[in-house]
């Protein structure tokens, strides 16, 4: 399954969980596994000829956010190769549930990983550097000739999606609904999933580089492009440096400003190719560009504002110092 967008975009439907049973194959991963410490309740999912791939990912993962331990997928007569593929994807692009049983028609998958569900922050913080390093390396790309390998940014866009999407699973597993705990969860994973979400921009502008390749020759428009991506990079790495929401009001008027040149930028630069002065290959990746870049810019303007919220109402003994979020400004 090549298909980076896979599961891009997760169902918010869970799937009924139903009491678990035993199944007849076990594999090798059972021997590591103490049956009743998996998971007394088992998330079931049937799976039919008519579903398509993308929907059975989008189950999995759904139920796999929502902090399932265990996972049943069911297909009669016979697991199809397609859904055993969809099955061994998900498992490759999360933190590898394992399949620890199975007969012709049943596929068990259980969690292994019990979930970190401390130090929120920090492990946002972690997250956010991941994300910054991969939009920085993308841009950077566009100096270089093309590698030849059309995987490359989803597959790195993966190494992401498994970080983040196991940061938004931690999450569901704290919540308790305390009012300071629940309003802190819900923050985080807002930017969390905003994170996920810049960094899928960040393949966009990877995938673009060698079509920009053609701006080039005057260097002035590809120039323009790479200042309005350092302009966002800076806003979300200052936005990601205030969890404590007290710049935020500033930051996010900075933003605002930031998308509004963005627009500015779109109509005076796409215009060129009305006139000849740029190839139509070229004017797309250009608005590619440019919308994966205003796109950042919004995604960042949720985390300033997830932080500004958290910091309205959580208690004061819940909220973060204002250095558990800090990210080191990169060497120049």
């Amino acid at each position: 399954m090549a298909n980076r967008k896979l599961g891009r975009m997760p169902a918010h439907h869970v799937p009924a969980p139903v009491a678990g049973r035993e199944t007849d194959r076990p594999t090798e991963a059972t021997e590591r596994v103490s049956r009743p410490s998996v998971a007394s309740v088992v998330t079931r999912l049937a799976v039919t000829s008519s579903d398509p791939p993308e929907h059975v990912f989008r189950h999995l993962l759904s139920a796999y956010l929502g902090g399932a331990r265990a996972f049943e997928i069911v297909e009669r007569p016979t697991i199809s190769p397609r859904t055993r593929q969809v099955v061994q994807e998900f498992c490759r692009r999360t933190r590898q549930p394992q399949i620890v049983r199975e007969n012709g028609r049943t596929l068990e998958l259980v969690d292994l990983e019990v979930g970190d569900t401390g130090a929120l922050d920090g492990r946002l913080h972690r997250l956010g550097e991941l994300v910054l390093e991969f939009h920085r390396e993308a841009v950077e790309s566009w100096d270089h000739l093309p590698l030849g390998d059309d995987g490359l940014w989803g597959r790195k866009d993966d190494d992401v999606d498994r970080e983040a999407w196991y940061l938004e699973r931690c999450i569901a597993l704290e919540q308790d609904g305390t009012a300071g705990r629940s309003s802190t969860a819900t923050a985080a994973w807002t930017i969390a999933r905003s994170l996920e979400r810049i960094a899928d921009h960040a393949v966009t502008l990877g995938e673009v580089g060698p079509r920009l390749a053609d701006l080039s020759a005057d260097g002035g428009l590809l120039r323009e492009l790479r200042q309005f991506h350092r302009q966002a990079m800076g806003h979300l790495d200052e936005v990601l440096r205030s969890p404590d929401g007290s710049r935020a009001n500033d930051l996010l008027d900075v933003g605002q400003a930031l998308l509004a040149g963005g627009r500015a930028l779109s109509e005076r630069l796409l215009p060129a190719v009305g006139d000849g002065s740029m190839a139509p290959a070229s004017a797309a990746a250009v608005a590619r560009a440019l919308e994966a870049i205003g796109r950042t810019i919004a995604y960042s303007q949720d985390i300033a504002q997830a932080f500004f919220d958290r910091a309205l109402r959580e208690p004061a003994s819940l909220r973060p110092s204002g250095a558990a979020m800090a990210i080191p400004a990169p060497a120049s």
